[in-house]
């Protein structure tokens, strides 16, 4: 296994692994570094020279916010883009009955797109149909959002975690939760 390292161009050997199926460009694997567990991604996979049933794999490290990095950069490709000159001119004056529900469905969005980032094998694909699923809930809710912070994050890229929900959760939606 070869790794390049964060702002290393040449990279190194750093591990020989015996896979039972060899993994295919893009998978992100660990690869034992020094004692420490890397994240990787394949960047190519090509037969050793002169040994049968060997390959060498080359991976570039991760950064450690390359998921979310990725996935953004994936969602903000989606042609429902909004700016917040538009979401801030669709404030409507009362809420919908169903307010409470789309607000808790963004929820459980975000929660799955974190679920698929956080496997050991990070599904982008899976976390994008989220998080694109998440900002449309987001945006039907946003024209009855008060708290700023709360409408920026669920038309945003980023999942939020649970403990973000707890705090921006409206307070006058308490039973939704």
């Amino acid at each position: 296994m070869k790794l390049t390292r964060i702002g290393d161009a040449e990279g190194e050997t750093v591990e020989t692994q015996h896979r039972a199926t060899l993994p295919a460009v893009g998978d992100v694997i660990d690869v034992t570094v020094g004692g420490m567990l890397v994240r990787a991604r394949v960047i190519r996979v090509s037969p050793s020279s002169g040994a049968e049933g060997h390959f060498t794999i080359d991976v570039d490290e991760l950064s450690s916010g390359y998921l979310l990095e990725t996935l953004s950069a994936l969602a903000q490709s989606d042609h429902g883009k909004l700016s917040s000159d538009e979401i801030a001119s669709m404030k409507a004056t009362k809420p919908h009955s169903a307010l409470g529900a789309t607000l808790k469905l963004a929820r459980q969005c975000h929660a799955l797109t974190r679920q698929a980032l956080d496997r050991p094998k990070p599904d982008l694909a899976v976390a994008l149909r989220y998080m694109k699923a998440a900002r449309r809930a987001g945006c039907l809710v946003a024209p009855y959002l008060q708290d700023e912070e709360l409408l920026r994050r669920i038309v945003g890229y980023k999942p939020m975690s649970e403990e973000e929900w707890e705090r921006l959760w409206p307070a006058h939606l308490q039973d939704w939760k």
